[in-house]
């Protein structure tokens, strides 16, 4: 009888270990699955995800679902003393929908239903959608050269071989021919990735949705994947409905790691850098928010030293006057700053001669905002000030809808 799949639900930075460790966590995980955790760290010991502890490992900024075996560890961002799960689960996934980072055509989206490890299971629910509606449209066929026996003379004759393997059966063709299939690259990377989901996923209502795309998905030829494989799929308007489905498998195949050792459990790790999704957040709804007197730009770089480059979070220009913002996901005690970051945003407002910029974190409730002048003006550009901008990541019981507005109007430009 197969075992239950078991769910583990924890924040960043917290830690999970075997009831054997020094300091057990709250949560236990399995000698197994600490196992596997171990075996994965060799195999990458520049994994970001985590950190080994005494019997258990320790989370760090990425965000996401790992599984392993029949369980599922969930891990979610957190900032402040809200340790609701629930909401910063939806915290998260709404984050990932608006970076398009989780998305789905609207007839299937709709559809799609929260889950105690929904991280994981709605990629895998997001691509049978997509696989399923490129059923629906219709696969497209391409042609590829191809060498075999064949009972009708079609294409070119290999000679050598026809001879060697035909000297008996009269009837048949050795050739080198081209055919107009559905069994071509795309398929065969979608195909691989239908099959590992149904080996790995444990959720019973993705079990029937698996079977009936399986069953009018065509057969095709099973390929190796790997990351060079995907760098061969042409680029056209022929195939852009492909994009999203293609985007997910990338996901899930690239970071599947098999486990060939007996005994041992697979892990599939599909992870997020929060500080990264929150830059990314944050600069998406701003944009969004621009009551059109804002030009914002995003991830813009300027040359420092030789050929190394600085690039702040967020660039917004109003009426002549520039404003830098770089987001930071992490709450700072008592208003005080990195160092590392001031000397940052000092280099900033020189090098995009902004006068004014900001330090943005999410506030747990404790912080205020402030802005302090740097002492040493640069050249004939003045006085220069940083801010510290707070903003709360959570109102009510979901994503604060207002965020945007609130960043705006901390832009207070004079």
């Amino acid at each position: 009888m197969p075992r239950r799949p078991k769910y583990i639900s924890v924040f960043e930075y917290e830690t999970l270990t075997t009831n054997t460790a020094r300091r057990p966590s709250k949560q236990l995980i399995s000698k197994e699955i600490y196992k596997s955790f171990l075996d994965y760290f060799d195999a990458n010991p520049d994994t970001p995800f985590f950190t080994l502890v005494n019997q258990g490992v320790k989370f760090q900024q990425y965000v996401g679902a790992i599984q392993i075996g029949n369980t599922t560890i969930e891990v979610l961002p957190k900032a402040g003393r809200n340790d609701n799960k629930k909401e910063w689960q939806h915290v998260l996934l709404t984050m990932l929908k608006t970076c398009h980072l989780l998305t789905a055509k609207e007839s299937g989206s709709a559809n799609l239903k929260l889950r105690a490890n929904s991280v994981l299971e709605l990629y895998f629910e997001l691509f049978l959608n997509e696989v399923e509606a490129l059923i629906r449209q219709g696969l497209i066929k391409k042609y590829s050269k191809q060498q075999g026996q064949q009972r009708a003379l079609k294409g070119a004759l290999v000679f050598s071989q026809h001879v060697s393997k035909n000297l008996v059966h009269k009837e048949r063709f050795f050739t080198h021919h081209t055919i107009y299939s559905k069994d071509h690259l795309m398929h065969q990377i979608l195909n691989e990735a239908l099959c590992l989901i149904s080996i790995i996923s444990k959720d019973s209502q993705l079990a029937d949705k698996m079977g009936r795309v399986r069953s009018l998905f065509p057969e095709v030829s099973r390929v190796k994947v790997n990351a060079t494989l995907f760098e061969r799929i042409p680029l056209s308007r022929k195939h852009k409905p492909y994009q999203k489905a293609l985007s997910i498998a990338k996901l899930i195949l690239l970071n599947y790691r098999p486990d060939i050792k007996a005994g041992r459990k697979d892990l599939l790790a599909i992870m997020f850098d929060m500080n990264r999704l929150w830059e990314e957040y944050v600069l998406r709804i701003l944009r969004k928010g621009n009551d059109g007197s804002w030009h914002i730009k995003g991830q813009e770089s300027q040359l420092f030293w030789k050929r190394k480059t600085i690039r702040p979070d967020i660039v917004l220009e109003k009426e002549g006057l520039k404003y830098v913002i770089d987001t930071k996901w992490k709450v700072i005690k008592s208003n005080k700053p990195n160092d590392a970051d001031l000397k940052q945003m000092y280099v900033y407002n020189h090098h995009w001669d902004a006068k004014q910029s900001m330090l943005l974190y999410p506030n747990d409730g404790s912080q205020t905002h402030n802005s302090g002048k740097f002492v040493l003006p640069y050249l004939d550009m003045g006085h220069h000030s940083c801010k510290l901008g707070f903003v709360h990541v959570i109102k009510g019981s979901s994503l604060n809808p207002y965020m945007a507005k609130e960043i705006f109007e901390l832009l207070d430009l004079k």
